[in-house]
């Protein structure tokens, strides 16, 4: 793992592990897709504003953002080459003929643009992995245009919760808590932002938080959505253990009449004078 990227390292994954993340990822991605779409004309992206999507990933939402802000262009930056490799050339497929979307491989750290480039900067899911926020916020503040926006979409342990909640659950959420800490990652990134963006010489910021439940995606959609710490166990057999042992509890509750689980997503903006 890069001790500049952070805890999130898809290129040093198992080739099995890899299989299963980008399958997670496009179910995460394709979930939540609704929720994050219907915010974004409310966030400044409109037809005609160009976006860089930092942390591309999977390449579902930069399809989406690429659709939503056409003609402008958009942009998919991610560190990862296995990642650009798998995702592109399916998102190319699928986007306007007239391929209003690119992708680039970059670092957060050192992004390979001009000054004054983008109109706004997506960041989503990613700020929680980074051990350098504010040199990340540096560099992005660079690239985007005097009055552009940028937005960062990403999440709050505490502002999580499931009811009811084995204690194969709990020790495993732990396990991967202190994992994610030792691997440079900040898992209460959440509440941090806007105080993150304001020390960045962000201006007109807020922070909003959506809530998303197991109520509006049914409990199997938001489960699938989750790792539960398949992305940190590399040679971690505790890790491996307590996910074998959480397995037969999550199937109870999937089994089960009612349970609930939920989830803040944090929404955080912040403008460029």
């Amino acid at each position: 793992m890069s001790t500049q990227q952070g805890s999130y390292w898809y290129d040093n994954f198992q080739e099995e592990t890899q299989v299963q993340e980008l399958e997670r990822l496009y179910r995460q991605a394709s979930t939540l897709l609704e929720t994050e779409r219907q915010m974004w004309p409310g966030l400044g992206i409109l037809p005609g504003r160009s976006v860089l999507d930092l942390g591309c990933g999977s390449g579902v939402i930069t399809n989406e953002l690429a659709k939503e802000v056409y003609p402008a262009q958009v942009t998919g930056i991610d560190i990862s080459q296995d990642l650009l490799r798998k995702s592109q050339l399916d998102c190319l497929a699928n986007a306007k003929k007239e391929r209003n979307i690119s992708f680039q491989e970059g670092n957060v750290y050192d992004l390979p643009f001009r000054d004054g480039v983008f109109d706004v900067v997506y960041a989503r899911l990613i700020f929680q992995h980074l051990n350098k926020p504010l040199d990340a916020l540096k560099n992005i503040w660079r690239v985007i245009k005097p009055g552009g926006l940028l937005c960062i979409v990403d999440v709050d342990r505490d502002w999580s919760s499931l009811y009811p909640e084995p204690q194969t659950s709990v020790n495993l959420d732990q396990a991967v808590i202190e994992r994610q800490i030792e691997q440079g990652g900040d898992p209460w990134v959440g509440r941090k932002l806007g105080h993150y963006l304001s020390s960045s010489r962000f201006v007109g910021i807020k922070t909003n938080v959506t809530l998303v439940d197991s109520d509006q995606l049914g409990l199997a959609n938001f489960f699938n959505m989750l790792s539960f710490g398949s992305t940190y166990n590399s040679e971690q057999n505790q890790l491996v253990k307590l996910q074998e042992e959480v397995r037969p509890d999550v199937q109870a509750l999937l089994d089960s009449p009612y349970a609930w689980a939920g989830f803040g997503l944090f929404v955080v903006t912040g403008r460029k004078e």
